[in-house]
């Protein structure tokens, strides 16, 4: 099957309609709903800056409506409603619409994204989770979404931190047991970048340690993310916010040591895998998980 994302067009106002009746019968499990008033949509149609993102398939398959929201301060990003066609789900393609509705947030320099999600709406919940929306407030039968903001910053933790960050991560299985408690104190103290990303809570999500001359190499000894904050590109972030710190790609290689389960990442972000690195690696290790 073969998409295309586009702005949403008077034309396309019936069927936006239809996809909207579509989703309210999948959530209410009834046919006795009723659909937008007459003028609802008009406001999509006008030049200001809300706006209705289609998927479309020969015909409209999926929609999005967004309201931009700029009252004083609070400037934010509504999504209003997210419908796709019944066949055409669990393609992707409500990840498609909400990732264009992101990137228009970030052209009009609004940070903030909100929107409900009825509490028996438990597939659309789930989507909006792995997106990295977390629950705002509880409203009634709703539940009010945003998308933790994700703060990197150079700062140094402690151990019992940077332990607590592990025991959330896949990275709790890299390190030997022997002195364990005694080598992480050292390594959190003594690397030379310590990239710590919080969200809006303070909470550790993200961290990397790095070794580097600010001349020639970086050598990544540590990366990793809470589960929960995954496949939101805190790692990538990472990753490139490391290397400028070092000196950049004109003047620093980069070099890490990657699990299986980790290549496709550092391929992706461009990395390769190396044939002239030399090693020697006689120490103590007892396998264990943090």
């Amino acid at each position: 099957m073969e998409y295309k994302i586009r702005r949403a067009v008077p034309a396309d106002e019936q069927r936006i309609r239809e996809l909207f009746i579509e989703m309210l019968n999948a959530i209410y499990h009834t046919q006795d709903v009723n659909g937008y008033e007459t003028g609802y949509l008009d406001k999509y149609w006008t030049q200001g800056e809300d706006t209705v993102y289609v998927a479309e398939d020969n015909d409209v398959v999926a929609y999005l409506a967004v309201e931009v929201h700029r009252e004083g301060e609070k400037e934010y990003v509504y999504l209003d409603d997210l419908s796709v066609a019944e066949k055409y789900r669990s393609q992707g393609i409500g990840s498609a619409l909400i990732h264009e509705a992101e990137t228009y947030a970030q052209e009009i320099g609004i940070q903030h994204i909100l929107f409900h999600v009825e509490k028996s709406n438990t597939d659309a919940f789930r989507l909006y989770e792995r997106l990295g929306y977390r629950v705002f407030r509880e409203e009634g039968n709703r539940y009010m979404m945003k998308k933790d903001e994700i703060h990197i910053a150079e700062e140094r933790i402690t151990a019992e931190e940077y332990v607590d960050f592990l025991k959330r991560t896949d990275l709790g299985s890299q390190y030997p047991k022997e002195r364990f408690e005694d080598r992480i104190r050292k390594l959190v103290k003594n690397v030379s970048i310590s990239l710590i990303a919080r969200n809006d809570e303070g909470l550790i999500v993200g961290a990397l340690f790095g070794l580097t001359d600010f001349c020639y190499w970086l050598y990544v000894t540590d990366l990793g993310v809470d589960r929960n904050y995954e496949k939101q590109g805190i790692a990538s972030r990472l990753m490139k916010t490391a290397h400028e710190i070092a000196g950049g790609e004109k003047d620093i290689a980069v070099y890490l040591i990657a699990n299986e389960d980790a290549v496709g990442f550092y391929e992706k972000i461009g990395m390769k895998k190396a044939d002239d690195v030399m090693q020697y690696n006689h120490i103590e290790w007892t396998e264990w998980t943090v």
